[in-house]
């Protein structure tokens, strides 16, 4: 077991590049026909794993220190893929493998294996695209993306949508995509709708139906990924909880989902200086509704921990499908330091001001448990975990700063 030790937190802390964003990027940009820059890279196991696919379909990448330069490529099979553990990465490579006609085969480890791609089925079925999938990855494919009218169920995951918006508007022919069912997490939808825009490329959204032109062109040659909201909410919350962090490289754009933590913490009773340190703490129970940034659960589980009252996070059914079932997760890293919590399959109900207690937590191979395990130790100030490794997957560095800002791990 890793020991965690914190006390007060306290420091500068520059969030790093989102990796939704980056993610987005780079598969705009292997569609150009002209070089294009991304700035503000973090090679995070997912960033890598969508790096590998695209260079085996025949990307071809420049990597620096913290830039990538992506060159004019045709997109062809150079190797079998492997999307690591990115959820993203695999939802976004199915249809992306579709742009050439080759067979090939698409695998992931760990729980990715399993993660539901079912929806993509009835599009693959429409487009006589042959695949083989016995209910775990790897999945093979062969057959060719084709425009047309596509279906998609909201209610799995918005990266089978975002998927097909990323790829449809690069092919003869116009599309149109129809949402059959409420959709979940349609900010990472609309940020894939704006970042698409960011890089010339036009998508129509009428309702419950997203229209997207073919054959269209990119019109950049640089583009900055900016900070990342869902690690910025790690130390948010810090803040929240009574930690003194400085955090620098956020922008307020509405182009990420969970930039939303901005608004749930003030409804919670905070107000942020300009540097994100807190301004007030009037800390109150609430029910939170996370049907759209549902990856919020665990932090805010450690927020709720803390204040005086009882607070209800509902709409949380997809979080069973995540690196862990954070359902779970959450509600067993929150037990084992004293915390009480009623957990249903689709909600955490966490009753504040806990005597904390010593606790020994399993991560799960679940990175946003292991970061939130780190804050939930400035509260109890001395905790176990059985890994840390991985942070690896979305934030590599968190440990480094963790370490700056007044955080020790004994390993």
């Amino acid at each position: 077991m890793i020991k965690l030790l914190a006390n007060k937190l306290k420091g500068s802390v520059v969030i790093p590049p989102s990796k939704s964003l980056a993610h987005r990027a780079l598969v705009l940009a292997s569609m150009a026909k002209n070089e294009v820059r991304i700035d503000n890279i973090s090679y995070s196991n997912d960033i890598s794993a969508t790096i590998s696919c695209l260079e085996n379909l025949g990307i071809k990448i420049e990597k620096y220190k913290d830039y990538v330069i992506v060159k004019p490529s045709k997109i062809r099979k150079i190797n079998d893929i492997n999307c690591g553990e990115s959820g993203t990465t695999l939802r976004f490579m199915i249809p992306y493998a579709l742009l050439q006609n080759e067979e090939i085969k698409i695998d992931g480890e760990n729980r990715l294996k399993v993660r539901p791609i079912n929806d993509y089925f009835p599009i693959l079925d429409s487009m006589n695209v042959k695949y083989n999938y016995n209910d775990s990855l790897p999945i093979s494919l062969k057959g060719s993306l084709k425009s047309g009218i596509y279906e998609l169920s909201g209610n799995v995951s918005s990266q089978f949508i975002s998927g097909m918006l990323l790829t449809l508007p690069f092919i003869d022919g116009d599309s149109k995509i129809i949402i059959t069912t409420p959709l979940e997490s349609k900010p990472y939808v609309d940020m894939t709708i704006k970042i698409a825009k960011d890089f010339g490329v036009n998508i129509i959204e009428d309702k419950n139906t997203y229209l997207i032109k073919g054959n269209q062109e990119i019109k950049i040659d640089n583009y900055y990924v900016e900070g990342d909201y869902s690690q910025a909410a790690f130390f948010l919350v810090a803040n929240a909880i009574g930690n003194e962090l400085s955090l620098k490289g956020l922008k307020r754009s509405n182009m990420q989902g969970d930039e939303a933590i901005i608004n749930i913490l003030e409804n919670l009773g905070i107000i942020f200086n300009s540097d994100y340190t807190c301004k007030v703490r009037n800390l109150h129970g609430g029910v939170i509704s996370l049907a759209q940034n549902p990856d919020l659960a665990p932090i805010l589980g450690v927020l709720a921990s803390n204040i005086d009252g009882e607070v209800k996070l509902i709409d949380l059914e997809r979080l069973a499908y995540k690196e862990s079932n954070r359902i779970l997760s959450t509600k067993e890293m929150l037990e084992a330091c004293g915390v009480d919590v009623i957990a249903t399959n689709n909600s955490l109900t966490i009753k504040g001001k806990t005597n904390y207690k010593t606790g020994h937590i399993k991560a799960y191979n679940d990175h946003r448990i292991v970061m939130a395990s780190a804050i939930l130790a400035s509260l109890v100030h001395e905790l176990y975990i059985d890994e840390i490794k991985p942070v690896n997957k979305s934030f590599p560095n968190f440990f480094n700063i963790y370490k700056e800002i007044g955080g020790e791990v004994d390993e």
